[in-house]
């Protein structure tokens, strides 16, 4: 029997039959997996804290078919402590990756951009810097990620004091005279976004505008469950 072993964290967890889940798992090394955790949802492993999110988890498992078999989910730190908005933050980073993340798929980068934003979201005054951040790189992963430089019809340096459309999947251009108000970014905040400065509240405000249209297009029709549950507080 063949086991892996990988750093992970958990996306997600169901019931599945009377005492077991179906855990789907970051990890590290081989993106999203999906595993039956046998007994899962019994009270003594529960209080054990092996498959609580938001804890790095060292998870073995074995199988061959898509839906594996854990062996053994072993905590390696205790949960990031997160409450209120920065909960919501959190279950709205892992439904983004749930969701969207090819099954057994390596993301290189994107597990560590993940163990970070967690922390940074339990730990700065703001933590919405960290969130445009992780949504950014997850673009990039994705191979959505947007050329912020340059006009994408005119091959232009993008730049400050001019205004901008976005155009799903492509990019900026030159603001045209008749146009959605809510495509149009400022080419000072295109730059920013470019350099990843996020510091100043009109830039941010603008990051949180892009990512959303940019992910809008990959999630489809279905709502985000994370983003109901915050709007409803």
């Amino acid at each position: 029997m063949s086991i892996e072993c990988h750093n992970a964290f958990i996306l997600h967890r169901r019931p599945y039959g009377e005492t077991s889940q179906i855990v789907d798992l970051f990890c590290q090394d081989v993106g999203k997996v999906s595993l039956v955790f046998k007994g899962g949802r019994s009270s003594t492993r529960m209080k054990r804290g092996m498959a609580q999110p938001f804890t790095l988890l060292l998870a073995s498992y074995f199988g061959r078919s898509s839906l594996k078999t854990v062996k053994s989910l072993e905590a390696q730190t205790q949960v990031v402590p997160l409450q209120g908005q920065r909960l919501y933050i959190a279950m709205y980073m892992n439904e983004l990756l749930y969701r969207l993340l090819q099954a057994e798929t390596a993301c290189d980068g994107l597990f560590e951009c993940y163990q970070r934003t967690l922390i940074s979201v339990a730990r700065d005054d703001d933590p919405q810097k960290a969130l445009r951040l992780f949504e950014l790189t997850l673009l990039e992963t994705l191979g959505y990620g947007i050329n912020f430089d340059h006009d994408v019809y005119s091959d232009e340096v993008i730049e400050a004091g001019f205004q901008y459309q976005y155009k799903q999947q492509l990019g900026f251009f030159a603001k045209q005279a008749i146009c959605n108000p809510q495509q149009v970014y400022d080419g000072a905040d295109i730059i920013n976004l470019s350099q990843r400065k996020l510091d100043n509240e009109a830039t941010l405000k603008m990051a949180k505008r892009f990512c959303r249209q940019a992910l809008a297009n990959l999630l489809g029709d279905k709502p985000l469950h994370s983003r109901a549950l915050f709007a409803a507080k």
